[in-house]
């Protein structure tokens, strides 16, 4: 017995894939090493080691020994202490044989069998207990042709409480090359033949030599017989006198006859004289050699199979893999798999051989793999730390990265880090020198070269881990830079003056790729001389534009195990500190050097300061737009409101709002008409209510110094519900004893896109305001955060509305009520305010203005949930309605009468639909605010969806079926086009997302549409021309669908050649009662070269009618438009995550608004490739006319001002007029004191009441403390309205 047991081991899926790969004809072309049973050796580096396999080694295909195969049948099932499973094989193309028996019997200590739900033992971990070779075995058992294996091993499972062990045998084939020369070699079959038919040419009339699948088939056929008798008498005997014997095997055979069990007997011939009669008696099969025949019967139907076609015809037999079989014994079947698919053509990496796993391994499993490599073999530890490294490399893992990064942090080394830190103080890790030695390397190292001190340290560091050793660590750790040091280093003296010495530095950065300890010098000499500010102020600049860094931004990542490198600045550093905080030394210089990397990629000036201090008070850039919090499940307004931002002739409209208000008389009411219908005075205060919200947003995206500021909770509510939806909410949440219903249910239906307009509120009674008034404030969303399609957030988190946050448990039913404190401050009470407020500052970074005007809003969380995960496009036409109903027509459509205003001049379009009649040509025009579209059943192109609008269709009209098709008569200046992925599932009655692909450019040319007047035009004639086109591509890719029948799953060309197939196989047949046609099979043939043809003729038709479509209109290109806005939905139809794409005209970058956090995207792919999946898929598109592209937008408009506040504390009257709150901060101590921050230059003032109450104010008073003599009054921020 060879015992070879190792440290070292591999999984399951290894060894079988080990097994598959070892060719035991073949081992001493590998030096004698054998690949199941040796440890893999080392890799050094490409060219290292020698190829695995040799192009002559068999890739076995294992074929299963289907009755001597005892293997598991369902793939759960569950071995126990008394299983014992074991497959036999045999491979088709070399013959081998292969035992493995999976025993769970023997090692009784053990209980618990690995298995894959387990986490911590998920496969079995197998190491080599023992091997034997046949030489061995025939030595102390001798020679025994029924079990003449050539080597055998045994492996053990590592899992603590795994029994089980693995026994492989493997044997050679069953008849060898000498057994088989007698009957597979053609030259002595015919040479046998011949010389029979000589020897009695009349005996063997007719008769021609045998060939070797003949001889096969004969043998074969005589050892089924015997298989297959249930006695000896039932044994059937073969006259050696027999024609077919005798030209097979003659007297040259006996040897195989005899090695194959066959026995000789001799019968007493009727005529003396000629002598007796000789027969074989076939084998007699027992348990001793069943087996045996049996895998010569396996053997000789591969053999008849690889013989030529010309030998005739043979009988074919299937074989069974056996693949399976072996998974499910060894408890790796179906085990998850980072690819499905195996090339095998490309050879594994020899770290995957290393760690005992294979590739297509899931990063879990392959750290899984690591960890027990490194608890059976801990002395290779770095070495298989150097493999998962460069693994994790390639594969470009986060997870795999991370795990390094802990690896690293717990100061695990790898191989090559440990052999180079060695060799460079000229040493190896084999090294017997003790520490001291060591320790004088490095001082005497760092005395001769200072600058290397810190490359010298690293290596020193290195050792100390690897040797473990506390005195060379605390040596390393030893970062002191002495005044003496630092003027060495940079090359000067004690007396340079400071601006030399910061030139000086300079010059050696343009020299040396470590600045970090450059800047480390000068702090050293600034501190020697007092805190030197110029040289402190130097060293900052030089950390801060340090590039030197050899880290790669990805690894940098990795490091800080950031898994995206979208991720906003504040993201990126809170990694920073979270790693860094309580590290090790060596890992914190780690993590800073990754931060540093980071943040000179992204040229991020916020990461830089917070280097240099991490409690810095970043600004916010005036070059780069802010973000807006999520105030709870608002990532669609958000999406929206930046959206609207940067739109010139909304943002003008808003800020500049009092130069646009709808006046409020009855006159202007009367005849006040949005969207085809009157709009009452209610409307338009409420929507001139949000306007100025949006007004107080706006100048806050303007002028804030934050990263991010809030939109209020008034302004959201009144950007999500229309009078309608809160008409139906009250009406529904009165009449539902389980809460208020979601949006379709209000809808009466799926909701398909944005409601436009708004149709007119119904009246609400009293009632129906009084159950609006209830709080449920101790409810929970049901809906966790934590899932991956919706941004839920408990409405706990949520902001409060103007009655919670002001302590009110009812809102006043009054028109002109207001809450001031919890009281009821109606017009009529007398007002105890006899002198105006003092006045509030301009808003400070981060400080939301709420006014108190919330009267007609509704903070009910009910309603609030309700609204908060609707759809931005089920928004937009409430928006919309509301700005048009807030501002003053610019003129009147004198068809509808309905107002013409800047958002109608900016984003509403129109459509002219013709419809042929009997005698005429009807036109319809229709105006639209954003064009819908459908992805489609499989995606399409931006052009096919609109083609689908604008295109000819058949339609029904008063019972008759006639052609209408569509022209753009109006072209927006912005173009808005709705991507509807809300589909309606009629049979289950479910809305779902439809996630197809519509690609979208970002230039498109609107030519093809255009509406000319004549039907007879240039560009109708090509229209019709693409029209026809088209009909006859729907035609073509039917007939091709029905031909490939995909549906189906078989095409008919392949139907036919199956039919044909099997045709031909009843004709060979010959079954009894079934007549076949001579002609069909000819037939048949026929029209598969039929279908052939046209399936070949119907592709290249389309392929030209394709190319023609989209050729058509590729000249005309007079009306361009440029692509300004994508807005991303990732969820499902209910609801998800919205965020928005915005482009930069003027800086020709795109930014991603996701929430409060706005950066740069990098890479345009993740924008025009974000169709589906995780990513996300786009849903709303917004285009530019590009001839007016800098009077429509402006991705940037930011207004900072530097503000000085100072801190008083004045007297403040304790009554209030007009219920005007400003933000104060109440004193506990002193009722009489209010905490006030003043803000200049700009003044604050509360804005008028949208009634336009009579105001209490002292305007005289008011513009002598403020300069305002012209009367004028401002907004909220210091605006004039």
């Amino acid at each position: 017995m060879l015992i070879r047991t190792a440290p070292t081991g591999k999984t399951a899926p290894r060894l079988i894939n080990d097994l598959l790969d070892h060719d035991p004809r073949h081992a001493f072309k590998h030096g004698g090493r054998n690949l199941l049973a040796d440890p893999a050796p080392r890799y050094r580096g490409k060219g290292s080691l020698g190829p695995r396999k040799d192009n002559m080694d068999c890739r076995h295909k294992l074929m299963k020994k289907e009755h001597q195969t005892n293997a598991p049948r369902p793939d759960d099932e569950r071995p126990d202490d008394s299983t014992e499973y074991k497959v036999a094989a045999y491979c088709s193309a070399c013959l081998y044989h292969f035992d493995i028996t999976a025993n769970f019997r023997q090692r009784n200590d053990r209980k618990t069998p690995c298995n894959l739900s387990d986490e911590s033992n998920p496969l079995h971990h197998l190491r080599l207990a023992k091997s034997q070779t046949s030489k061995e075995h025939k030595e102390k058992h001798g020679m025994d042709k029924y079990d003449q294996w050539t080597e055998a091993h045994r492996f053990v499972c590592s899992g603590t409480e795994c029994p089980l062990v693995v026994d492989i045998k493997i044997s050679p084939p069953r008849l060898n090359h000498h057994m088989l020369s007698y009957i597979f070699d053609t030259a002595k079959l015919e040479a046998r033949g011949r010389r029979e038919i000589k020897n009695d040419p009349e005996r063997y009339q007719g008769m021609s030599p045998i060939k070797p699948l003949q001889a096969l088939g004969y043998l074969r056929q005589y050892l089924s017989d015997a298989k297959g008798a249930k006695s000896k008498t039932e044994l059937k005997k073969i006259a050696r006198r027999n024609k077919k014997y005798m030209l097979t095997f003659a007297d040259e055979c006996d040897e195989l006859f005899k090695y194959l069990d066959f026995v000789p007997i001799e019968e007493a011939s009727p005529e003396p004289e000629d002598g007796p009669n000789c027969f074989w008696q076939l084998p007699i099969i027992t348990d001793i050699n069943r087996n045996f025949i049996a895998d010569v019967l396996h053997e000789i139907d591969l053999l008849m199979v690889m013989r030529p076609q010309d030998e005739g015809s043979r009988t074919t037999v299937f074989h069974v893999p056996a693949l399976k079989d072996i998974e499910r014994s060894l408890g790796c079947f179906d085990y998850p798999k980072r690819n499905r698919t195996v090339d095998l053509s490309i050879e594994e990496h020899p770290y995957y051989i290393s760690l005992g796993a294979v590739d297509n391994f899931t990063d879990k499993y392959l750290e899984w793999a690591y960890e027990r490599q490194c608890e059976c073999d801990p002395s290779n530890k770095p070495y298989y730390l150097d493999c998962l490294a460069d693994l994790a490399n390639g594969r470009e893992s986060a997870d795999l990265q991370t795990r390094l990064v802990m690896a690293t942090s717990a100061g695990e080394l790898g191989l090559k880090v440990i052999e180079d830190s060695y060799r460079y103080f000229n040493l190896n890790p084999d090294s017997v020198e003790g520490d001291g030695h060591i320790m004088g390397l490095y001082k005497s190292r760092i005395e001769s070269a200072p600058r290397q001190k810190d490359e010298a340290r690293e290596c020193l560091l290195n050792i100390a881990k690897h040797r473990n050793s506390e005195k060379i660590e605390a040596l390393a750790n030893d970062k002191t830079m002495s005044f003496e040091e630092a003027l060495e280093f940079l090359g000067i003296s004690a007396d340079t003056a400071s601006d030399s010495i910061e030139a000086s530095a300079v010059a050696l950065s343009l020299e040396s790729s470590d600045k970090a300890k450059i800047a480390r010098a000068l702090r050293v000499i600034a501190n020697q001389r007092s805190g030197d500010f110029t040289l402190q102020r130097a060293a900052a600049a030089m950390e801060s534009g340090s590039g030197g860094s050899t880290l790669d931004v990805g690894d940098a990542y990795n490091r800080l195990q950031i898994g995206s490198r979208g991720v906003p600045d504040e993201i990126v550093f809170t990694y920073y500190q979270s790693l860094s905080n309580g590290a090790p030394s060596g890992s914190k210089d780690s993590y800073t050097e990754a931060l540093r990397v980071i943040a000179l990629d992204r040229q991020s000036n916020f990461l830089l300061r917070k280097l240099e201090d991490p409690n810095a008070d970043v600004q916010a850039s005036t070059s780069e737009p802010v973000g807006l919090d999520n105030i709870g499940n608002t990532c669609y307004l958000n999406s929206l409101l930046q959206y609207y931002y940067t739109i010139n002739p909304v943002r003008d409209m808003v800020i500049n709002f009092h130069q646009h208000r709808m006046g409020l008389n009855d006159e202007d009411i009367k005849n006040k008409r949005v969207g085809g219908r009157i709009v009452d005075k209610s409307e338009i205060i409420k929507a001139q209510k949000f306007v100025e919200e949006l007004h107080n947003l706006f100048e806050n995206l303007k002028t804030a110094s934050s990263r991010s500021v809030k939109p209020t909770r008034e302004l959201a509510e009144l950007t999500i519900f229309s009078s309608a939806a809160v008409a139906d909410f009250r009406r529904a949440s009165i009449s539902s004893p389980h809460g208020p219903p979601n949006l379709s249910s209000i809808m009466d239906g799926p909701v398909y896109g944005p409601q436009w307009p708004p149709p007119p509120p119904l009246p609400t009674t009293v009632e129906e305001d009084i159950e609006m008034i209830d709080h449920p404030r101790n409810k929970i969303a049901e809906n966790g955060d934590d899932s991956s399609e919706a941004t839920l957030v408990d409405l706990e988190q949520l902001p409060p509305s103007y009655d919670e946050s002001t302590g009110n448990e009812e809102s006043s039913l009054g028109d002109d009520a207001v809450m001031v404190n919890g009281e009821d401050s109606s017009p009529d009470k007398p007002s105890a305010l006899e002198k105006p407020p003092p006045i509030p500052p301009r808003n400070k970074s981060g400080l939301v203005i709420q006014t108190n005007e919330n009267k007609d809003l509704l903070p009910n969380d009910e309603l609030w949930k309700f609204g908060s995960q609707q759809d931005v496009t089920e928004v937009i036409g409430n928006v919309m309605f509301r700005l048009q109903c807030a501002i003053k027509p610019t003129s009147i459509e004198e068809t509808s009468g309905a107002q013409i205003d800047i958002i109608r001049d900016t984003f509403f379009g129109a459509n002219t639909v013709y419809t042929q009649k009997a005698q005429s040509l009807e036109r319809k025009t229709e105006a639209w605010p954003s064009i819908i579209v459908f992805p489609g059943k499989v995606g399409r192109d931006i052009y096919e969806a609109l083609d689908v609008v604008y295109d000819e269709q058949q339609v029904e009209i008063d019972n008759t079926t006639v052609p209408q098709y569509a022209s753009l008569s109006k072209l927006p200046p912005i173009l808005q086009i709705h991507i509807q992925r809300t589909d309606f599932d009629h049979e289950t009655h479910r809305a779902f997302k439809n996630r197809n692909p519509v690609v979208f450019p970002e230039t498109i040319y609107l030519d093809r549409y255009v509406d000319t007047g004549d039907p007879n035009s240039a560009i109708m004639r090509r229209r019709r021309e693409a029209w026809g086109w088209k009909e006859q591509l729907r035609t073509l890719e039917a007939r091709y669908a029905a031909l490939k029948n995909d549906q189906a799953q078989i095409s008919v060309l392949d139907a036919l050649s199956a039919t044909g197939d099997f045709v031909s196989s009843l004709q060979e047949e010959e079954i009894e009662g079934i007549e076949v046609d001579p002609a069909l099979p000819e037939a048949l043939e026929e029209r598969i070269s039929e279908v052939a043809t046209e399936l070949e003729a119907i592709t290249g038709r389309i392929d030209d009618l394709r190319s023609r479509i989209q050729g058509q209109f590729i000249d005309m290109r007079e009306y361009e438009y440029k692509l300004q806005s994508v807005f991303i939905h990732r969820g499902e139809a209910g609801g998800g995550h919205y965020w928005i794409y915005i482009y930069d005209f003027e800086h020709d970058i795109w930014r991603e608004y996701n929430d409060e956090w706005v950066s740069e995207v990098k890479d345009r792919r993740t924008i025009f490739e974000h169709q589906g999946g995780a990513g996300g898929t786009p849903y709303y598109l917004v285009y530019v006319k590009s001839s007016d592209i800098k009077n429509l937008v402006n991705a940037v408009c930011r207004d900072v001002q530097e503000v000085q506040v100072t801190d008083t504390t004045e007297e403040w009257p304790d009554s209030m007029e007009n219920g005007i709150s400003a933000a104060l901060n109440e004193d506990e101590d002193s009722p009489e004191m209010r905490h006030v921050e003043h803000a200049k230059p700009r003044p604050l003032r509360p804005k008028p009441s949208v009634l336009e109450q009579p105001s209490t104010w002292d305007d005289d008073a008011w513009k002598e403390n403020e300069g305002l003599n012209d009367g004028a009054s401002v907004d909220p921020n210091g605006g004039r309205w």
